[in-house]
């Protein structure tokens, strides 16, 4: 007798199927699973992944909806395909199984403990407060871009971190617009800088030698491929932000903020397809 017949088994994905699926779609639309361990989630992990490792899945654990799209990944197939048959019988409406090693993965894959970088804001934050934390990491990565350009002598690499920036301004007049639409007032943005000081999205890169980085950008596909990893850490750190958040208005502003990222990363990846092709 065959298993399949008895259980049946997630909706196999490729990774160029799931990764035009959730680049079609708002981040709150799906559920990306990450069903491997802790150690092995903090070594390399899928940007916006939730981590609930199998055997804490098959004991209930994972606060995740059924009516939702699940999508699930392991590093080889194997665990994903017992999560998503569980999933399935636990009556999940939509399971779809990533089913091939995670090293394949054609998107950008991250580094890190799941709880990184969360207490950059309590749990029960209001909006404005997370309001405030998600403007001032816009504009850290802004003077990033713009230290960078300061440092670079070569007027292509520094138009183009000039452009970077320049998309950091378009974040953070959205995120203006969407605090005086909600608020009815005007946003204080000294006040935000004030209170989060140099926090910057996608990690703590203000350690880092602006020189020492610029150094180490010798063409212009580093660059590219900095920003995308950049964005790629902010949109990671948004959705888990999200997750935790117990306001549902600053949940929601944490997710139209991974959305906008989710944006910038394809609008990058174009960018650098273009030039590869023009070198090429």
């Amino acid at each position: 007798m065959k298993w399949d017949n008895i259980i049946k088994p997630a909706e196999i994905m490729t990774e160029e199927q799931a990764k035009a699926y959730m680049d079609s779609r708002k981040t709150d639309s799906y559920q990306l699973l990450d069903v491997r361990l802790h150690e092995e989630y903090e070594e390399q992990h899928l940007p916006g992944a939730t981590l609930v490792p199998l055997n804490e899945l098959m004991e209930g654990a994972g606060d995740l909806d059924p009516e939702k799209p699940t999508i699930v990944y392991c590093r080889s197939g194997g665990r994903s395909r017992a999560a998503g048959q569980w999933l399935v019988e636990q009556g999940f409406k939509e399971v779809y199984d990533i089913s091939s090693n995670i090293v394949d993965w054609l998107g950008i894959q991250l580094e890190g403990e799941y709880d990184y970088d969360l207490n950059l804001i309590k749990k029960d934050a209001e909006f404005p407060g997370a309001f405030a934390l998600a403007y001032a990491m816009e504009e850290g990565l802004q003077k990033f871009y713009l230290e960078l350009e300061k440092n670079e002598t070569d007027e292509k690499k520094r138009a183009i971190y000039r452009q970077l920036a320049g998309y950091e301004d378009l974040h953070k007049e959205n995120l203006k617009k969407g605090f005086e639409a909600t608020q009815g007032k005007e946003f204080d943005s000294e006040m935000a800088l004030n209170i989060h000081g140099d926090v910057i999205e996608g990690g703590d890169l203000n350690k880092k030698s602006p020189f020492a980085i610029v150094s180490k950008m010798k063409s212009i596909r580093d660059i590219y491929s900095l920003s995308l990893a950049i964005e790629a850490q902010s949109f990671d750190l948004y959705v888990r932000l999200a997750n935790k958040a117990e306001q549902e208005d600053s949940k929601a502003l944490f997710l139209e903020m991974a959305d906008e990222e989710k944006t910038h990363m394809n609008y990058v990846s174009e960018e650098l397809s273009k030039h590869l092709k023009e070198v090429a």
